[in-house]
């Protein structure tokens, strides 16, 4: 017998049954069909419930309104940073969750004051999403939510564990996945001082295999006091998860070590290591010696000075624009020869001269506030001109 209407039910004759819906983000949703209007009633209070619950609480992120503005700022980013407390604690099992991680920092800017809520498209962690991938990145979600990471305290008996991620969420309609990071974790990831570590973002995207992932933090953290000297057991603790770990230290060399160091080398390091033994024992120390390659921008600047003379134009022939960018790149110290060839590729494209003021406007700041005294400003202008005109490049 029905009884005073109820608000989100109502009786569907083709069915013969009590239909439930309810208000979530502003939309109607079905619940379902029910034998009686009291079950239909109890279903649409407690889906009320739940969305109420959902809004009023921090289960999980939303997706923030300027995603797509936070996905290109991200895309533009070159290098990533983390404090090596974070470094030197494994908290990724997979080759999967290591890059999630490493494009969670990506959405990372210098200066920010919190941790802004990190934006993935799916299309840079899987080539094609199906069904088999959908059960990977629901895997490494819900791994990546129970790492933890254990602070160091004063006291050797105290233990502060810390969650590493406090939400992460898949959006179907938009192909994104959304993550934050956990609260405890934001002190080791921003307005870092001292004690932390640098990596590029493409060779991390570059590298295939979890271990190498770890072993690339560590050497940028140790490439500083090189040669650097760590026991086995240390190692195998700082690359690999407990149960994946080699007892015998040639299955861990064969499988983990030699093929790691020997990707490395394929990027930008270059990374020589020494066994050492005890009396004749087993191998208990490693000695890493970290180099680096040299740079790509001195090929390009000699290149440059060798290349066809192209004429500086003069300033009263450029526009206000070009003078701006000619401007700019006298303050970043490149050379006449830099200069002519920078007019020639760009052709007073307004467009390119606009991204060229855009990005270099970073290394300008840090080169005049001194925040990277040792960075050459030259060669790393050269490096991200090559690197956000490349096509263009290539064609001059």
């Amino acid at each position: 017998m029905q009884s005073a209407s109820i608000k989100g039910v109502s009786f569907d004759k083709s069915k013969g049954k009590w239909k439930a819906r309810a208000q979530r983000d502003g939309k109607t949703v079905h619940i379902g069909h029910f034998a009686t209007q009291l079950e239909a009633a109890k279903a649409v209070e407690k889906a009320t419930y739940l969305a109420r619950d959902v809004e009023t609480t921090s289960l999980h992120p939303k997706l923030p309104a300027d995603h797509e503005a936070i996905v290109a700022r991200a895309q533009r980013t070159k290098l990533v940073a983390q404090h090596n407390t974070l470094v030197e604690t494994p908290t990724t099992t997979t080759l999967l969750e290591a890059k999630i991680f490493a494009l969670m920092l990506r959405c990372i800017r210098k200066g920010d004051l919190e941790v802004p809520t990190a934006v993935i498209p799916l299309n840079e962690l899987f080539p094609s999403y199906g069904g088999h991938q959908h059960e990977l990145l629901e895997a490494a979600m819900l791994r990546m939510m129970s790492a933890t990471i254990r602070v160091p305290e004063l006291n050797d008996e105290a233990v502060h564990l810390v969650s590493l991620c406090d939400s992460m969420r898949y959006d179907p309609e938009t192909k994104l996945l959304v993550a934050t990071f956990g609260k405890a974790v934001v002190p080791y990831l921003i307005n870092l001082v001292g004690n932390f570590t640098t990596a590029d973002v493409d060779e991390l995207l570059a590298i295939k295999s979890n271990n190498t992932h770890k072993l690339y933090w560590l050497m940028r953290s140790w490439q500083f006091k090189s040669p650097h000297t760590v026991s086995v057991d240390e190692l195998r603790e700082l690359t690999m998860p407990k149960k994946t770990q080699y007892e015998r230290y040639s299955d861990f060399r064969n499988k983990v070590l030699q093929p790691s160091v020997a990707e490395l080398n394929e990027l930008s390091f270059d990374i020589t290591y020494t066994e050492r033994r005890q009396r004749g024992k087993a191998v208990t120390y490693i000695t890493f010696n970290i180099g680096k390659k040299p740079q790509p921008t001195k090929q390009l600047e000699l290149s440059l000075e060798s290349a066809p003379s192209v004429e500086l134009v003069s300033t009263n022939l450029l526009t206000p624009l070009q003078q701006k960018v000619q401007k700019r790149l006298h303050k970043l110290k490149l050379t006449e020869a830099q200069i002519r060839k920078v007019q020639h590729v760009l052709a007073g494209d307004e467009a390119q001269l606009t991204t060229l003021l855009k990005e270099t406007y970073p290394i300008l700041r840090d080169f005049e506030t001194k925040a990277k005294p040792a960075e050459n400003v030259a060669a790393a202008t050269m490096a991200l001109l090559k690197s956000t005109f490349p096509t263009i490049w290539a064609a001059n």
